[in-house]
């Protein structure tokens, strides 16, 4: 017969299991509050599109440009294609699949950390984590940031359960961490900035154990696992294209990083952490220490993984990636997709110090409605943060909000339908938004932000501070490429165009006038408006020169 202590621990278990199945539930539920696609994720598809319809990982065919720094991500979705699955649907599959790999990630870290033992506060993270928005939400978009952070806190929990086993790592073990972090790297290039940390750590403890840095069998080959994957592409990508660092890294406002800083980092950290309402850890935390003070502490050392280790480690990866995501701006799209990775490390952190505080022996029913309590206040949060998505404008500064990216991409997918149904396919275009008019156009596109663009990237000059947005196209470069129609001016409005005649005669005098397309598709009439050379016949537009 179990005795009482042995049914107390199968129904903690159970309870725990059972709540981490929860938290999937709601996850998935979740996440479909957000069916939403960025213009972002039309870049990747792009490019998966004609890796799987033309064999080449470029955006325009022949022009060997790495617009894209999700390379892993971009390989599946052309996989997808081949096999007859549109990116649209398969990103949202991936990124929900992957989110729920999260969740179960973060209950065996739980699981790690305590050292085996199972209550019920082991799915609290889970379950945080599945009625958070700023989670839930990047399950749409379309990008890559739920796959990233599943891979990199598998690399997490492999090393943590390196720690709390102590001694030499284990070379399996080791390998596998390290190939998860270098496919969160062929992901997105920041998996090697985890991977780094992690290696970090790991001297420091070797070196304060051990007093010694030279690795181990076991450490080299978890080396080797990062490193090979990780040096064979960086050497396929320098040589397919020509430089060392994505196309997307040279756009960026490089040596403004106090600028990047003042304008958009601080504001991108200050509002998740205040949507998030994760500055109340700041507060639990000084209670959780005062009475792990005050309380009688167990004669005897608890299982699992010791806490200075643990928060060490956590501390290496958190602060310097706040720092980075920071410096580099953060991002042009509300509810903090670059945080995302963290939201794990974060939702682990919350449920420890709650535990410290409130856990005790023999209140298992207590804890549960505890605990319920806690994610139902997130929840209550996730609701007033999904009316803020669903607007058009973000509500405090200039972020794009989800119902505005969806609206955006959905409306440049009709537009670039009808001008793939009824222009010549040599037409080159130059737009701004260069992600879903691209992808539905399938026309040779002048990305005028220079993300697909080489010579923008590493001639134009900065011209602005907007996360992905610092350069842009010189008009001068834009006549010499003879682009047929340019889109990226700024004229695509509700109401028609109407330019002054002087302005129609400098344009008549560079080759070009204005024209709106009537896309329909729900579409106001002049809805888009762009320039057109006046020597060409596009489609339904003459060629009118001389005229």
């Amino acid at each position: 017969m179990p005795t009482t202590s042995a049914r107390a621990a199968a129904r903690t278990r159970w309870w725990a299991i059972g709540g981490a199945l929860l938290a999937v539930v709601a996850l998935w539920l979740h996440a479909r509050c957000y069916p939403f696609v960025t213009d972002d994720a039309y870049i990747t598809f792009r490019f998966s599109w004609n890796l799987a319809t033309h064999g080449q990982p470029v955006f325009n065919l022949g022009e060997r440009v790495e617009g894209y720094t999700n390379f892993l991500w971009m390989v599946l979705l052309a996989l997808g294609l081949k096999l007859g699955v549109a990116p649209e649907v398969l990103a949202r599959v991936l990124a929900t699949l992957a989110a729920a790999g999260v969740l179960a990630l973060v209950v065996v870290l739980s699981r790690v950390y305590r050292g085996g033992r199972a209550t019920a506060w082991d799915a609290l993270g889970a379950l945080w984590l599945a009625s958070a928005a700023h989670f839930a939400l990047w399950c749409g978009g379309g990008l890559e940031a739920q796959l990233f952070s599943a891979l990199v806190l598998g690399g997490v929990v492999l090393y943590a359960a390196e720690l709390a086993a102590g001694g030499a790592p284990r070379a399996a073990r080791s390998a596998a961490g390290g190939l998860l972090f270098a496919l969160a790297t062929l992901t997105r290039p920041e998996g090697a900035f985890f991977w780094g940390l992690t290696v970090l750590h790991r001297l420091a403890c070797k070196l304060r154990d051990e007093r010694r840095l030279w690795p181990s069998r076991g450490e080299w080959i978890g080396a080797l696992a990062f490193l090979l994957p990780c040096g064979a592409f960086f050497a396929w990508r320098w040589r397919y294209y020509g430089y060392p660092l994505p196309n997307t890294f040279y756009v960026k406002a490089q040596g403004q990083a106090l600028v990047m800083l003042r304008q958009w980092g601080w504001p991108y950290l200050r509002d998740f952490l205040v949507e998030t309402k994760l500055w109340s850890l700041a507060p639990l935390g000084l209670v959780a220490l005062v009475l792990a003070r005050v309380r009688t502490r167990p004669s005897t050392p608890r299982p699992g993984l010791a806490p200075w280790r643990w928060w060490s480690y956590w501390a290496l990866l958190v602060v310097p990636y706040v720092g980075y995501i920071a410096l580099v701006g953060g991002d042009f799209m509300a509810f903090g997709r670059f945080f995302v990775p963290l939201l794990p490390l974060f939702a682990l952190l919350g449920q420890e110090l709650l535990r410290a505080v409130f856990a005790g022996p023999g209140r298992a029913v207590r804890d549960a409605v505890l605990i319920a309590g806690i994610v139902l206040l997130s929840a209550w949060n996730s609701v007033g943060l999904y009316r803020q998505s669903q607007a058009q404008a973000y509500y405090r500064w200039g972020l794009d909000t989800p119902a505005y990216l969806d609206k955006f991409a959905a409306d440049r997918v009709i537009i670039g339908r009808w001008l793939r149904d009824r222009l010549p396919p040599d037409t080159l275009l130059a737009v701004g938004g260069a992600g879903s008019i691209a992808y539905a156009s399938r026309l040779p596109v002048l990305d005028a932000f220079g993300l697909n663009d080489a010579w923008i990237a590493h001639h134009a000059p900065v011209s602005g501070t907007r996360p992905g947005h610092a350069k842009a196209a010189p008009l001068e470069y834009v006549l010499q490429r003879r682009a047929d129609l340019i889109c990226h001016l700024g004229r695509h409005q509700d109401e028609p165009y109407r330019p002054d005649p002087d302005e129609v005669q400098s344009w008549r005098a560079r080759g070009y006038h204005w024209i709106c397309l009537d896309p329909g598709g729900g579409l106001r009439p002049r809805y888009y408006c762009c320039l057109k050379r006046l020597d060409r016949t596009l489609g339904p537009f003459p060629a009118e020169l001389g005229s």
